[in-house]
Order: structure tokens, then C-alpha cells, then sequence
């Protein structure tokens, strides 16, 4: 039986008009352990690496190095184009730069679903080639799939499976399609499903339909509390920017382990990274931030307005409502609350990535071009390419406090508000 394949209707990519993007980032471009051997026997690939280099490929890693304040591929030609796919062919490159923006997930019907990384300008720009017509070669270039989590848990430890958690999901997609703000939205949707967890006969085990059903029910019977905005950030919000953003600001996004070719500086970039964290923290400093053309002054972002309630906010609530519904999100043993906080995190680094934007550029309102660059930076720190497992401990614990504290998690939402 052929495998059936999914995409959103009328999606286009073309890898075109764009500066090598993928190929200029903050992350690691991982391979598997044939590729590492197949390229280090290449002599041509070893004198282009360097030892310094190779060693970096050895442990299964693109090498990276430094140019114009941005980390690119050692393979990355001047003219924005990969020497390596020059010189053996697009078949030679690693698999994930061969399938990218594509990765793939099989639902809850068995359906492979396309992830198509926002990330790409193509993807989010929507220009190039139909999709659909390409899934089959991306899956096979890709390689695998993931598959959603057979069962979820609450927080006090009841399993949710699959068909029961999607319920939820459900409802949450339903709320997202009003025309609510999706700070406000998403502050109901932690009530709603806290009060769901909380309906739910406790003492750990496999959840009844009939409980769940008791328990959708208590859950939609609640009246929402309304959301309040704040004047300035939450603390948290600034840990939250201190660690995401901040970590995106020139030097703290040239400084990672698979760079070559280390600047003689190292101990100066250290103590310049860390005055980019406290930046963030108070809101006051010049940063330079990945995919804004120039320095600004973090004091100007509180000029410039609040847009999440009005039509951008829209664009902000149907991006959420994709992630949703691409089920990456479930691809991992975790708490069914953890989503929520996942969207929620998203829409604050979002908006705020948006209002830096205008504020870099002397403006008081954001753009729709704002928008979607913030959406491509949630997309990178957050929901598509970040792994839970190789982020650092705050971050783990500060995602825990928030799941666990309402009010923090309130205050959050509301700096952005």
C-alpha cells in the first residue's frame, strides 16, 4: 500500500532567491555516522576542512565558520552556493541539507505530514513550485519519518492516549480560529486545559472515555479569566529573551562548538555574550540580532505598539493553528499542558522579535514582514529545529516553573499583550 502524503493545499517551494539562509545559521547540520565516513575518505572534502575541521565532521556535525558576524558552511561558496553540491552533485550533500525544509511526521491516520520549516523564505513566502509534487523525492532524500506520541500525561500523572489528547488539540485549533487575540487565547487555553487536568479522576493510570469526556465537559463549563497586559516584561519574559534572543546576538550566535577557525578574542566574545544576556534582562543595550540589518537600542522596542489584537495578531493565531496541526509538536513523550506553553512561548518571542525589528528600523508599528521573520525565528529557537534535549538547563527549568506556576505563565502572555 502506498504511503499517502500530506501538505497544506496550495503550498509552493523553490530553493531560489534567498541568501543561503539554511546555510547561515546558528545550528548544527547533523549527518549520520555513513556520511561522516563517506565524506572524510573524500581527499577533496578533508583539504577543504581542514583538521580542524574534520574533526568537527567526525563527530557527525557540518563545521561552521565565521563571516560578516554570521556563522555559514565551510562549503558555502561566495557566490551563495555549496561547492559541495558543485562539485559531486546534490546526491552527495547530507541528507537533512538535501530534504530541507521538509521533515516529516505520520499522524494519527498513518498520514505522512510534511513539515515545512518556516524558516525557508520560500516556504513562508510561499513562492517556487507546487509542493505536493515534491513530497515523494523530499521523503525519500529525508530519509525517516517521526511519528506522534502514542499517549501523553497530566501533570498529576494521568495518561492521556492519543485519540483522547487530540480531543483537546481539537478544541485548542477551535479556539485559535477566533478572532480573540492569541495572547488571550492561549492564557484560556492553560485555564481550560488545567481545569481538564484537573477534572480527571487523579492517581495516575490510563484516563476512561467516559472521565474525559466528564472532563471536556467541566473544562468548557469554566469562565475564562481575562488577560491583562503588563507595561514591562515579566521577569521571566526577560529570562526568556535573555536566553533566546539574546543567544541570537552577535558574538553569542558565532560562539558554538562546531565553529573552525576560533577568533583569538574567545575570552572577549565570552564576556560580550553574556553583556548581550544582561541586555535582554533589563531591557536596555545596543544588540545586534539575527536577521535585522543593523544595531538598535533595546529601549526603543517599547515604542513601538502592541500588535497581537489586531490583523497581525491573525497571522501570529494561523501559524499556531499549522504547528498544530503539522503534530511535530507531539513527536515526544511529554505533558499535554507542555504544547500550550510551547505555542504560548512562541507568540511572546514572536511578537517581541517583531516589535525589535520595527524598532531597528525607527518605526512604531510592525509590518507583516516583521511578523513572518519573527515567525521564522520562533520556528528556529522553538518549534521546528530546536531539540529539547540539547536545551540547557534553565531553559528546561524555566519551562517547568511556568507550566507549574499559572500566574507566571499569565504574566508572560500579558508582557506582550
Amino acid at each position: 500500500m502506498a504511503t499517502k502524503l500530506s501538505s497544506p493545499p496550495n503550498q509552493k517551494f523553490e530553493c531560489r532567491d534567498c541568501p543561503a539562509r539554511c546555510c547561515r545559521l546558528p545550528w548544527n547540520i547533523r549527518f549520520s555516522s555513513d556520511e561522516a565516513t563517506r565524506y572524510l575518505a573524500e581527499p577533496w572534502v578533508r583539504e577543504r576542512a581542514g583538521d580542524e575541521g574534520a574533526l568537527v565532521i567526525s563527530r557527525g556535525v557540518l563545521p561552521m565558520r565565521e563571516k560578516d558576524h554570521r556563522l555559514q558552511c565551510i562549503f558555502l561558496d561566495d557566490d551563495m552556493l555549496c561547492s559541495m553540491q558543485k562539485r559531486f552533485g546534490h546526491e552527495y550533500i547530507p541528507k537533512s541539507c538535501q530534504a530541507f525544509p521538509f521533515g516529516f511526521v505520520r499522524d494519527e491516520k498513518d498520514v505522512v505530514v510534511a513539515q515545512l520549516s518556516q524558516l525557508c523564505p520560500s516556504i513562508r513566502d510561499n513562492y517556487g513550485k507546487p509542493v505536493d509534487r515534491q513530497l515523494k523525492a523530499k521523503l525519500q532524500q529525508r530519509g525517516d519519518t517521526e511519528r506522534m506520541s502514542k499517549a501523553l500525561a497530566t501533570l498529576s500523572g494521568v495518561i492521556l492516549p492519543q485519540p483522547q489528547y487530540l480531543r483537546a488539540v481539537k478544541h485548542w485549533e477551535d479556539q485559535l480560529a477566533t478572532d480573540a487575540s492569541p495572547a488571550s487565547t492561549l492564557a484560556r487555553l492553560y485555564d481550560w486545559t488545567a481545569a481538564f487536568e484537573r477534572a480527571l479522576p487523579q492517581g495516575g493510570g490510563r484516563a476512561a472515555d467516559a472521565s474525559v469526556d466528564a472532563a471536556l465537559a467541566h473544562a468548557s463549563a469554566e469562565a475564562p479569566a481575562p488577560l491583562e497586559p503588563r507595561k514591562k516584561p515579566s521577569f521571566y519574559a526577560r529570562v526568556l529573551f535573555g536566553y533566546l534572543l539574546g543567544n541570537l546576538c552577535y558574538p553569542s550566535r558565532v560562539r558554538e562548538a562546531h565553529r573552525v577557525e576560533k577568533a583569538s578574542w574567545t575570552e572577549l566574545q565570552a564576556l560580550r555574550s553574556f553583556g548581550n544576556k544582561v541586555a535582554w534582562m533589563l531591557g536596555r543595550g545596543t544588540v545586534d540580532l539575527l536577521f535585522i540589518p543593523r544595531p538598535f537600542k533595546l529601549q526603543r522596542v517599547r515604542t513601538v505598539d502592541r500588535f497581537l489584537a489586531g490583523d497581525e495578531g491573525t497571522v501570529v493565531k494561523d501559524y499556531l493553528r499549522v504547528v498544530l496541526q503539522r503534530r511535530h509538536i507531539f513527536s515526544a513523550p511529554r505533558h499535554l499542558l507542555a504544547a500550550v506553553l510551547d505555542l504560548s512561548l512562541a507568540t511572546v518571542v514572536i511578537s517581541r522579535f517583531a516589535r525589535c525589528r520595527a524598532a531597528a528600523d525607527g518605526r512604531v508599528k510592525v509590518s507583516l514582514e516583521d511578523v513572518r521573520e519573527g515567525i521564522s525565528v520562533a520556528e528556529l529557537t522553538l518549534l521546528s529545529h530546536a531539540a529539547l534535549s540539547e536545551q540547557g538547563k534553565l531553559m528546561k527549568n524555566l519551562r517547568w516553573l511556568l507550566l507549574t506556576k499559572r500566574e507566571s505563565f499569565r504574566a508572560l502572555l500579558a508582557t506582550e499583550a
